[in-house]
C-alpha cells in the first residue's frame, strides 16, 4: 500500500502523492533562525515535518528519503543580537559564536522530542552555500528580474508579475504592488508587496562576504529568501518533491522562494507539494513575548513535564488544524501518554507478529493527509482488541516507528539487573533489601511495577 494523499497548498486540495523518482524522495523544511530558543509553536512545525518523513519512510523505505533542514545563521536578528552579546569580537566571529550557541540548543530540543536528524542541514553562512546563493542571484540578474540599488540587489516583482503568476500559495491583489519601492527587512507583513532584497549591502560593523557581478563589487550578505531557494536546489536539485513549513511562511518567504527558483532555475513548478502546518495558540491567543505566553521546551521541562508529552499533545490535533496550548491540556496529555506507556508495558516483553488488519487501518489514517488523531484512535482500538499480548505489542511498536512516542520502554541492562535482584529478594522475603533496591531504581529515574508475570520497569 503506497497511496498517500496530502493537502497541497499549491493546488488547495488533497492530492495523491507520487514521488518524482522511485529512487529518492526530497523533502525540504525551513529550519530555525538561530538567534533565540525555539518556542513551542516552532517545535510543532518540526514534529510535523518529522512525522511526514517517518511516514514517507514507512511507505517507501527510509533509505529513499532525503530530508533537508536549513539553518539560518545570518540575517537581521542574528547580526543585531550577536553584536549586542559580543561587542568586542570581530563581527564575523561574533556571529559564528552567537549562532552556534543557539543552534546547539535547537538540536538538543529536537533530540528530546525524538525528532530524527535531517539528512543534511546546510547553513546560510557557510562558504559553499554563500557561493550557491551568489550564483542564483547572478542567474536572476542575467534574466533581467533583479537590479542593483545602493549596493544591494533587489528582485523586481513588477517584472516578475508581468510574465509569471506571483501569489500561488496565498491570494494576493497585485493592484497593491508598490512599483519601484523596496523592502530591505528580511521579514515583513503582507501589505508590503514590494521588491525584496536578494543581497544586502554591507553596513559598518557587520559581517560581510565579497560579491562581484558585471564589474560591480557588492560586499554584503544574502537576504533571507534567497537562502532556501539556493540551498534546496543545491541539496535536492530542482524540482523536488515536498517543501514544509508553518502557515506564517507562505507569504512572503515561500512565495518569494517560488519566484526566485522559477526565474533562476527556469522551473515552472520548482516544488511539487507545499505542506503547511497551522498555528499553535496559547490560551487562544497568538504566541508572543509581549503577551507573556512565549514558551520553550526548557519551560515545559521546568514545569515537570517530559518532552515527549509535548509531542503526544501535538499528535492529538491534525497538523492543518489550529491547536490551542494550555497547561491543563498538557497535563491531560501527560496522563494520556503515561497511560499509553503503561498499557504497552502490561503487554510484556515478548513480541509476536504484526496484525495486518490493524496495520492497514493505521496506514489508512496516515495516508489520509497524516491524520494522527485517527491513527491514535487505531492504537487504542488495537489495545482493546481480542488479540494476544505478543501480537498487540508487535503491532503497537510498529506504529511507534512513526508516532515516535518511545512506547517500547527501553530500560538499561543495569536497571533490569537491579529489578531481577529485587525480585529475588522479594522471593526470599528479604523485604528490606527489596525496598532498598526499589529506591535505587527510582532514584535512577525508573519506576518498578509488580505484576503476576513479574516486575515491569519503565522510565518515570
Amino acid at each position: 500500500m503506497n497511496k498517500i494523499y496530502l493537502y497541497n497548498t499549491l493546488s488547495r486540495g488533497l492530492k495523491k502523492f507520487t514521488p518524482l523518482s522511485k529512487k529518492n524522495i526530497g523533502v525540504y523544511t525551513c529550519g530555525p533562525t538561530v538567534y533565540n530558543f525555539a518556542h513551542i509553536g516552532n517545535l510543532r512545525s518540526y514534529v510535523f515535518a518529522d512525522l511526514l518523513v517517518r511516514t514517507l519512510g514507512y511507505f517507501y523505505g527510509h533509505d529513499k528519503i532525503k530530508w533537508v533542514m536549513n539553518i539560518t545563521d545570518v540575517d537581521d536578528k542574528t547580526i543585531r543580537d550577536s553584536k549586542t552579546k559580543y561587542p568586542d569580537l570581530e563581527p564575523m566571529v561574533a556571529l559564528q559564536k552567537f549562532t552556534a550557541e543557539y543552534e546547539d540548543y535547537f538540536w538538543s530540543d529536537l533530540k528530546k522530542l525524538n525528532i530524527k536528524s535531517p539528512t543534511a542541514s546546510p547553513h546560510a553562512a557557510q562558504k559553499k552555500y554563500i557561493a550557491t546563493m551568489q550564483a542564483l542571484i547572478k542567474a536572476i540578474m542575467n534574466q533581467g528580474y533583479a537590479y542593483v540599488k545602493e549596493g544591494s540587489v533587489y528582485f523586481s516583482l513588477e517584472k516578475y508579475s508581468q510574465n509569471h503568476d506571483y501569489g500561488k500559495l496565498v491570494k494576493i491583489d497585485l493592484q497593491d504592488l508598490k512599483v519601484g519601492v523596496r523592502v530591505d527587512s528580511d521579514e515583513y507583513e503582507k501589505d508590503n508587496l514590494q521588491d525584496f532584497v536578494l543581497w544586502k549591502a554591507a553596513k559598518p560593523g557587520e559581517p560581510f562576504w565579497n560579491f562581484s557581478f558585471d564589474g560591480l563589487n557588492l560586499p554584503g550578505r544574502p537576504g533571507w529568501h534567497i537562502e532556501c531557494s539556493a540551498m534546496s536546489h543545491e541539496e535536492l536539485a530542482c524540482p523536488f518533491d515536498i517543501h514544509t513549513g508553518g502557515v506564517d511562511l507562505k507569504f512572503p518567504h515561500h512565495e518569494n522562494e517560488i519566484a526566485q527558483s522559477v526565474v533562476g532555475y527556469k522551473q515552472k513548478e520548482p516544488v511539487r507539494f507545499w505542506l503547511h502546518n497551522e498555528f499553535l495558540l496559547v490560551d487562544n491567543q497568538k504566541m508572543g513575548k509581549r503577551f507573556h505566553n512565549f514558551y520553550t521546551l526548557p519551560d515545559i521541562i521546568k514545569k515537570g513535564f517530559k518532552p515527549l508529552v509535548l509531542r503526544f499533545l501535538f499528535l492529538q490535533t491534525h497538523y492543518r488544524a489550529t491547536q490551542n496550548f494550555t497547561w491543563e491540556g498538557l497535563t491531560a496529555a501527560q496522563n494520556g501518554w503515561e497511560h499509553l506507556k503503561n498499557q504497552v508495558s502490561d503487554l510484556g516483553k515478548i513480541v509476536g507478529k504484526v496484525d495486518k488488519k490493524f496495520q492497514k487501518k493505521f496506514w489508512q489514517a496516515l495516508a489520509d493527509d497524516l491524520n494522527t488523531p485517527q491513527a491514535l484512535a487505531v492504537v487504542q482500538e488495537l489495545l482493546k482488541a481480542q488479540l494476544t499480548n505478543q501480537v498487540k505489542l508487535a503491532t503497537v511498536l510498529d506504529f511507534d516507528n512513526i508516532l515516535g512516542l518511545e512506547l517500547d520502554n527501553k530500560v538499561p541492562q543495569d536497571i533490569l539487573a537491579l529489578a531481577r535482584q529485587r525480585e529475588q529478594a522479594r522471593q526470599s522475603k528479604d523485604f528490606a533489601l527489596a525496598d532498598e533496591l526499589r529506591q535505587t531504581i527510582e532514584t535512577s529515574g525508573y519506576l518498578i511495577k509488580d505484576s503476576e508475570s513479574g516486575p515491569i520497569v519503565m522510565p518515570k
